[in-house]
């Protein structure tokens, strides 16, 4: 028997003041990043609503597992109309733009993972769940994916690479930053740098306080939705409940050191913006924001990270993270990591074989 087939679940009622108790203990036994955090956790919890269950894991009357669970009736095609069960998401996708990345069940790490097990027992109790046509579960890794995939029906909704920066490699190695680089990415990053010296002197400043740090999340959005609107889109400040979930997250996890802003500036003049998670060794860069000219020469996305990066190769950062994403920068700045899944374990359900069926039709028509 696997570690995991030890577990006895529960569907447990809880508020968001019975929850945190449980949450913090466990986290403490637990191997997670950024988004499985309390900071995180508690944040969207307090922005989005207490669960409406919690799948509770416990083995030898201890508490080892928990996943909170939001039911939602997605609409689709006009004819799909999907009772969904979702892992710490509302199945309401103006607040699931906050996009949860690296999400699994809190486990312990003795038995971890518990994955296929919960999602096995979440179905059997299907009677007394309300019954539920999907599970969603977003931002799921690779191994995570294939774990609950075995023996399932399943449908990707979205699978989106990675790329990381692995300082601990680096710093080992006793290798700049850039010389790791392309030659083209380098030469871009250096040629700018050159531009922005003729103006005046590059800087880099980590905000010092909460209220600093608020202060430059609304500058870094001025700047993110001015270039988002130059491309005749919106960019991620147009969703008020990502702006409520952020402002809330740097109330609370600035203090802890979870939450880093940082502000690039030339002279005095700001040029970007970068907005990371925390956790331990690993940064994940979640928003950013930088002042776009009209001279292509000058890359104040590049030259930001560039000198962001190089900074936390002092330190004993051992991950820079860019998380899901397929914006060419990523991969310019970085090496391929784990890739993301979002997706659901579907029953049989006449409505969701339609929609497959249709969807293989469009792929053959679309070649």
């Amino acid at each position: 028997m696997s570690a995991a087939g030890a577990v006895a679940f529960a569907l447990e009622r809880l508020g968001t003041a019975e929850i945190e108790p449980l949450w913090r203990a466990l986290e403490d036994r637990a191997d997670v990043t950024f988004y499985l955090s309390w900071e995180w956790i508690g944040a969207w919890l307090e922005e989005a609503g207490p669960p409406d269950l919690v799948l509770v894991g416990r083995a030898g009357g201890q508490v080892v597992a928990l996943g909170l669970l939001r039911k939602a009736v997605q609409k689709r095609h006009g004819f799909v109309r999907s009772r969904t069960l979702c892992l710490h998401e509302t199945g309401d996708e103006k607040k699931d733009v906050i996009f949860i990345e690296y999400n699994a069940f809190l486990t312990d790490r003795r038995f971890d993972p518990v994955e296929s097990e919960a999602i096995a027992f979440l179905r059997r109790e299907a009677k007394a769940l309300g019954a539920f046509d999907e599970i969603q579960l977003g931002g799921f890794t690779q191994g995570r994916y294939t774990a609950v995939a075995a023996g399932q029906r399943t449908h990707v909704h979205a699978l989106k690479t990675t790329a990381q920066v692995d300082l601990a490699a680096l710093r080992a190695g006793g290798s700049d930053y850039l010389a790791a680089l392309s030659a083209n990415t380098r030469q871009q990053i250096r040629r700018s740098i050159r531009l922005y010296e003729q103006r005046g002197p590059l800087s880099l400043r980590t905000a010092a306080s909460v209220e600093e740090a608020q202060t430059w999340f609304e500058a870094m959005g001025i700047l993110h939705e001015k270039a988002w609107r130059a491309k005749g889109q919106g960019g991620a400040w147009r969703f008020p409940f990502l702006l409520a979930f952020h402002r809330r997250l740097i109330e609370t996890a600035f203090p802890t050191g979870g939450i880093e802003i940082v502000r690039i500036a030339c002279g005095e003049e700001p040029i970007g913006y970068i907005h990371c998670l925390v956790r331990g060794g690993w940064i994940g860069s979640y928003l950013s924001g930088f002042a776009y000219e009209s001279d292509n020469k000058a890359k104040p996305g590049l030259v930001s990270f560039a000198l962001y990066i190089q900074e936390k190769l002092k330190n004993d950062a051992q991950v820079f993270d860019f998380l899901a994403g397929d914006h060419r920068y990523k991969m310019s700045l970085g090496q391929r990591g784990p890739d993301m899944y979002w997706f659901a374990v579907q029953e049989k359900r006449w409505q969701l074989r339609l929609e497959d069926a249709l969807r293989r039709v469009k792929q053959r028509v679309l070649g």
